[in-house]
């Protein structure tokens, strides 16, 4: 049975209605069995990816269910009201469940992740994944349909872009049942659907007879861009459990902005994407709190306000900002080549032309090293912040935007890094430039325009003889400085050691030079 109409924004101190969510999932068929010629698209152990996770050492089980029902899509009328473009639209749709084997072992903690909708990506599960199965977590990738610029793709060949097309390329048989429409806006009534079904009593539930305690939303790049629309345009106080609780708990914004083109997704197929300055676009208090985690890409991009900090109980809020990456950095620690990643391996096994369909890569060619700053323990950490702050009523800490210069440009350090938002101690205890190629002598390194590429670009041997001396002066800087952002709750002890012993690595080849 359908919700009643948008209801406004609520405000602190009023009183939510004890109406359900949206519930049209009319049907839950799974766990889809997997054979020598029938798999998981974009399965978590995928030989040869970077990374495959053994999910049966970890005590976990892998499943796929196929999810179908109605939903509605959304318009603005010239008021500025949200309307109803659509009733009703059928659609099919999969998601992935990432389990411990055991029951007993869950932790009652759910991440929901949408999924990419160019040629379906997780990238929250890449960056999160060491964290969510050291505890116990569930993880859920919801299929949420497409976008134009991959439909676009696809309809160009000679084969899908669109994540929910590219199922019947990879696996016909399999993948039959996935029906999604032309009308991509019905993806946040899917996404509300999917999420109360997930917390619900019902005998066809993929979760049923786990008691799950928190439902968190976590993505990036586009998906954290859905997130975005999600709440501003009243879907999250919508999206409601018998009682009048939120269906989600928490949400980590990954990478998106909404000073960046593309930082807001439209709410139908129809509609032109909305300018920056917009007010759609900032990012509206809610009963939950929400985490935007952002590279120095989308803040040099688009610099103007943006929501603030606040610990309140509607609009608690934390901005964190990372200098010295990139939107296109990868979460995965190590940062190895999208081609490498499990969807991509099974594409290319199958015949699909990904250099063809993607373009190449920005960086591919550049035989330099790519900026290794941590964004992926920096990420885990967030998310963990995300979790205390649901759970216990912890405030995430705060951290410092990016500095600006008088004339608009982001403020650099004598070394020539970012000042201000999270700082990691690869930048407090530097042994690199982090930034674009400095030199000319390599062009393959200087990417196009619109594409930046960051670079780990080494100190001058003799600029680190005279910071720190010698390579165990300098490892012992930097164990201090990762101590510290442990004990502010930037970065996880449980992060610590590799990042130690890396950075202890790098130390002794650099001061070998």
């Amino acid at each position: 049975m359908k919700s009643p109409a948008f209801a406004p924004l609520l405000l602190a101190g009023l009183c939510l209605a004890a109406t359900p969510a949206f519930a049209d999932v009319t049907k839950v068929s799974g766990p889809v069995p997997v054979t020598a010629t029938s798999q998981i698209y974009n399965s978590a152990d995928v030989p040869g990816a970077l990374p495959a996770v053994n999910l049966a050492a970890a005590g976990y089980v892998e499943e796929e269910y196929l999810l179908h029902g109605t939903a509605d899509a959304f318009r603005r009328d010239p008021s500025g009201a949200l309307a109803v473009l659509a009733k009703d639209i059928p659609y099919g749709t999969r998601i992935i469940v990432r389990r411990p084997k055991s029951a007993a072992k869950f932790s009652g903690v759910v991440h929901f992740e949408p999924i990419h909708p160019s040629q379906g990506g997780t990238s929250h599960w890449l960056a999160t994944y060491k964290y969510i199965l050291a505890r116990g977590d569930i993880y859920v990738a919801a299929g949420l349909g497409d976008d134009a610029p991959t439909r676009a793709t696809s309809a160009k060949g000679p084969v899908p872009n669109a994540q929910s097309q590219i199922l019947h390329w990879y696996e016909p048989d399999r993948y039959k049942p996935i029906v999604w429409p032309e009308e991509d806006g019905i993806r946040y009534q899917v996404m509300a659907d999917i999420g109360a079904l997930l917390r619900s009593d019902r005998v066809d539930n993929p979760l049923k007879g786990l008691k799950v305690r928190r439902l968190l939303v976590g993505g990036w790049s586009f998906t954290g861009s859905v997130q975005r629309t999600f709440i501003n345009e009243g879907f999250h106080d919508r999206a409601r459990l018998p009682g009048g609780k939120p269906v989600f708990d928490g949400y980590l914004l990954g990478i998106s902005s909404r000073w960046n083109g593309g930082g807001y997704v439209p709410l139908n197929n129809a509609e032109k994407s909305i300018a920056n300055d917009d007010p759609r676009r900032q990012l509206k208090p809610i009963d939950v709190p929400v985490i935007e985690f952002m590279t120095e890409f989308e803040v040099a991009s688009g610099k103007g306000a943006q929501m603030p900090d606040s610990d309140a109980k509607v609009g608690a809020h934390r901005l964190y900002q990372l200098g010295g990456v990139i939107h296109g950095s990868s979460q995965v620690d190590g940062n190895p080549p999208r081609d490498k990643r499990a969807n991509m391996l099974q594409l290319a096994a199958k015949g699909y032309p990904i250099a063809e369909v993607r373009g190449e890569e920005p960086g591919s060619a550049c035989p330099l090293p790519i900026s290794d700053l941590p964004h992926g323990p920096l990420a885990r950490a967030a998310l963990d912040n995300l979790l205390r702050w649901t759970d216990k009523g912890t405030p995430a800490p705060h951290a410092t935007p990016l500095e600006w210069t008088a004339d608009g440009k982001i403020a650099r350090d004598p070394v020539g890094n970012a000042l201000g938002g999270l700082r990691p101690a690869e930048l407090t205890v530097p042994l690199a430039r982090y930034g674009a190629y400095q030199g000319t002598d390599l062009p393959q390194c200087v990417p196009p325009k619109g594409r930046p590429l960051f670079l780990h670009n080494d100190l001058p041997a003799a600029e680190m003889k005279a910071r720190y001396g010698s390579a165990a002066a300098y490892t012992a800087a930097y164990a201090k400085a990762l101590d510290r952002l442990v004990a502010d709750r930037f970065l996880l002890a449980e992060d610590a050691p590799a990042l130690k012993a890396h950075a202890a690595a790098q130390a002794k080849a650099a001061f070998a030079r």
